[in-house]
C-alpha cells in the first residue's frame, strides 16, 4: 500500500497475468481493498467490468495491472494492460447480444471514467464517489 501525499488516497497495486481465469481474484482483491467503503459495492462491479474488458479483448496483452486507490470521498480503480492494439468504446447494447454492456454500465455508476493509451500499454479507469460525501 503507497499513501499519495496531500489527497488521502491509499493506493494498493496487484498484477496478474491475462488470463480470463484470474478474473475472480483481480475483483478478490477489489473486495478486500474496497471493503467496508460506502462506495466500495459498487466500486467492486467498476472493477469487474474494467477487469473484463482487458482480458476479453487485450489480446495481445500479456499482464493486467488493477491499482485500487482509496480516500474517504472516493474509490478509483485503474486497470492497465501491457496491450496496444485496438481502442476501448462505448457500444450500444443490444438486448439480444451477450456482451457489449460494460462500458454502458461503468457509464452508468461511475462519477468520472476514461482511458489513455501509452506506448507500452493501455489504461482504463473509473472513479466512484462515496455517497454520503
Amino acid at each position: 500500500m503507497r499513501t499519495t501525499a496531500g489527497t488521502g488516497m491509499h493506493e494498493h497495486v496487484r498484477t496478474f497475468p491475462r488470463q480470463i481465469q484470474v478474473a475472480p481474484t483481480a475483483r478478490q482483491f477489489v473486495r478486500q481493498v474496497a471493503a467496508g467503503h460506502p462506495a466500495g459495492e459498487d466500486a467492486i462491479l467498476l472493477a469487474a467490468e474494467l477487469i473484463a474488458n482487458s482480458v476479453v479483448h487485450a489480446l495481445d496483452a500479456t499482464t493486467v495491472t488493477v491499482t485500487v486507490s482509496v480516500s474517504d470521498a472516493l474509490i478509483r480503480i485503474d486497470v492497465r494492460d501491457d496491450g496496444t492494439l485496438g481502442i476501448p468504446h462505448l457500444r450500444s447494447g443490444d438486448p439480444e447480444a451477450e456482451g457489449g454492456r460494460g462500458f454502458v454500465l461503468i457509464n452508468q455508476l461511475a462519477q468520472r471514467w476514461g482511458f489513455t493509451r501509452e506506448p507500452d500499454g493501455s489504461c482504463c479507469w473509473a472513479e466512484i464517489a462515496n455517497p454520503a460525501t
